[in-house]
């Protein structure tokens, strides 16, 4: 029943380093494993019918339904799926069926309540936590809806930029704990955060942690957050000094302009998961290499012989030319919601210093192969590889069985990704249509690619 509820021309892979446990002993395992772990270079397709179990949301759904963007699912082990509307705010509880079970929360400074929430962890038990940067902190609610209580960051209170620190972290429930895994805060934010406390004449706090280049284990048991480095991935060596963010820089409105700047075009991203058995998948070079990883080492290695693109001069021209029409783009997007003509010209400065910076950006030597990883509910590994042109993500997904070998590839363009892996092969994809109004498709995959 519904229920309201209260609320660089050669192969680039990573070096072994002694800070990061990546032993040299794990060669001697990747070299046995090549015969049994790399797979045959030519794909082998996998169609992708899968039956549609349900849709909610679109035009003429109910209210519960009216989802206003597409934001982060998951499901529980009953198979209902939590889904986060930022805009709401809610979380909608959908049974397996496809029927509403309850909504959860409401906009508030209470406890349970929402202000500014951006991300979603459902555990199998139904559990579930929501992060919230307004209130600093993440709200945990028990499998029947009901607020149970909040445990905060320790982030530093005061910094407009701290509550924001946390959100666009890519978050996954233990599996075997109450915990959650996390990737770590973007490097340039914490610069952020360091440049406006030096504005505001407060003593810059050390950064802790991992950035964006590695995982956390987060304990949710005590009243501030506690976390564990549980992964770290390699960092791609750089030419051009990365210019840190500074108070002037706030100053001069340049803050922005300059994060954007501090990333290299085809840097190699990192991109993770965690399997049911507690293990994390990971890629963090150009190569075709997932790293299978426990306690931050390395237990065994998936890769195919598709072999990363050299960046020429052609690559470089096309992508700074892409590069630059997205900002125009979204500067035309922007001027058209803004009447401002002091706020436009002062946007606009900001457009000017970050097309400079663009056209002077460092390239990575390498197209990076992967682009995306996801681990279903029962330990098959979905990978997505890089579409036609450089800049696209939307490639090919390769997946890989629980003994880790190859089972076969959806071409580029029959199935996205899924948002969420479920129970007996649910998962779960956001469509929008021409107006982008989002709908959530459940589908149930074959017992093959769980």
């Amino acid at each position: 029943m519904f229920q309201q509820a209260a609320g660089l021309t050669a192969r680039v892979v990573p070096r072994l380093s002694p800070t990061r446990p990546r032993l040299r002993a794990a060669i001697a395992l990747f070299a046995c494993a090549v015969a049994a772990s790399t797979a045959a270079g030519q794909d082998r397709p996998l169609a992708a019918d899968f039956p549609e179990v349900y849709r909610a949301g679109g035009t003429d759904a109910p209210d519960w339904a009216l989802f206003t963007n597409p934001g982060p699912a998951g499901f529980d082990g009953s198979g209902n799926l939590y889904v986060l509307d930022a805009d709401a705010p809610q979380v909608a509880i959908i049974g397996p069926d496809g029927q509403p079970v309850m909504v959860v929360g409401r906009a508030g400074e209470g406890p349970g309540e929402f202000d500014l929430p951006s991300n979603l962890v459902v555990w199998r038990d139904g559990h579930f936590a929501v992060l919230d940067a307004g209130h600093n902190a993440m709200h945990l609610f028990g499998p029947d809806g009901w607020f149970q209580r909040m445990v905060r960051w320790s982030t530093q209170p005061g910094n407009p930029f701290a509550m924001f620190a946390q959100t666009g972290r890519v978050m996954r429930p233990d599996p075997n704990g109450s915990g959650i895994y996390a990737q770590g805060a973007r490097a340039a934010m914490g610069d952020l955060i360091g440049a406006f406390d030096e504005l505001a004449g407060a003593q810059p706090q050390p950064r802790a942690g991992v950035d964006e280049r590695g995982v956390e284990r987060i304990d949710l048991s005590g009243d501030v957050v506690a976390a564990e480095t549980v992964a770290e991935g390699w960092r791609a060596p750089r030419r051009q000094p990365v210019d840190r963010i500074t108070a002037d820089d706030l100053r001069g409105n340049a803050g922005l302009a300059r994060a954007a700047s501090a990333l290299m075009f085809f840097e190699p991203e990192f991109h993770w998961d965690i399997l049911p058995d507690g293990m994390i998948a990971y890629s963090d070079s150009s190569a075709y290499l997932v790293w299978i990883a426990r306690n931050r080492q390395v237990r065994d290695v998936i890769r195919r012989p598709i072999q990363p693109e050299v960046v020429n001069d052609g690559i470089r021209s096309a992508m700074i030319e892409w590069e630059i029409d997205q900002l125009r783009r979204a500067s035309e997007q922007r001027n058209a919601a803004v009447d401002d003509p002091e706020l436009r010209a002062a946007m606009s400065d900001l457009d000017e210093s970050r097309r400079e910076r663009v056209e002077s950006r460092e390239f990575f030597g390498e197209v990076p192969v992967i682009r995306s990883i996801r681990a279903g509910w029962d330990g098959v590994l979905w990978v997505q590889r890089r579409g036609e042109e450089p800049w696209d993500d939307e490639g090919p997904i390769d997946v890989f069985g629980r003994d880790r070998q190859y089972l076969g590839t959806f071409p580029a363009g029959a199935t996205k990704m899924p948002l969420a892996f479920g129970p007996d092969g649910l998962v779960a994809f956001w469509e929008v249509d021409e107006l982008d109004v989002p709908t959530l498709v459940v589908k149930r995959l074959p017992v093959e690619l769980r």
